[in-house]
């Protein structure tokens, strides 16, 4: 059978119990392993719990070694045992980045309500604390993958500064500069 055939479902020929066989073999990882389990099952499966019951009558009664082996061999049990790893694998991580992409929506959300609590507080004259502010911001920057302190920053892959950019950093220290002039003379 060419690799181009294999596929994780039901195969041209396959029986059902072979296929119930190779779902198990799947689980185990050897034929011996699977007869072990087989045989268990039998036994004391549908006494433990009766939910078992279908799936022991499409397993039917343990084949012997040989037979299991001939199964394997027929149905590619190796190859599409690795085939169905890689595609639980891929199904397995698009989960986790869905997981990861609504975790980081959530803190986005939270972000925006703190921001949103802390400028109506603002507008109305309140004070505002900025603890509360700093802890979900920190959240937000870790959850997106940057950086929260100077400690975290990553400075040996930053290129040279560009002409426009010195300007650009110039005017803005020169403007804060001004910023603290007039805060000063205020408090004076």
């Amino acid at each position: 059978m060419s690799q181009t055939n294999l596929t994780t479902k039901k195969m041209s020929g396959e029986g059902e119990q072979q296929y119930t066989a190779w779902i198990l073999y799947c689980e185990y990882g050897s034929i011996d392993k699977l007869m072990k389990a087989w045989e268990g099952m039998r036994l004391n499966a549908t006494e433990m719990r009766p939910d078992l019951r279908g799936f022991m009558e499409k397993l039917g009664e343990p084949p012997v070694r040989t037979t299991l082996a001939r199964w394997s061999k027929k149905f590619c049990w190796v190859e599409r045992r690795d085939l169905k790893l890689a595609e639980d694998l891929q199904a397995l991580r698009e989960k986790t980045k869905k997981i990861i992409a609504d975790k980081k929506h959530k803190i986005a959300e939270v972000f925006e309500r703190v921001m949103n609590k802390r400028l109506k507080q603002l507008r109305e004259g309140e004070s505002v604390t900025t603890l509360d502010l700093k802890q979900v911001w920190e959240m937000f920057q870790v959850e997106i993958g940057k950086p929260t302190s100077m400690g975290q920053l990553n400075v040996e892959n930053q290129g040279l500064l560009t002409p426009e950019q010195k300007e650009h950093g110039q005017q803005l220290h020169e403007a804060l500069k001004e910023v603290i002039r007039i805060r000063h003379r205020k408090k004076k």
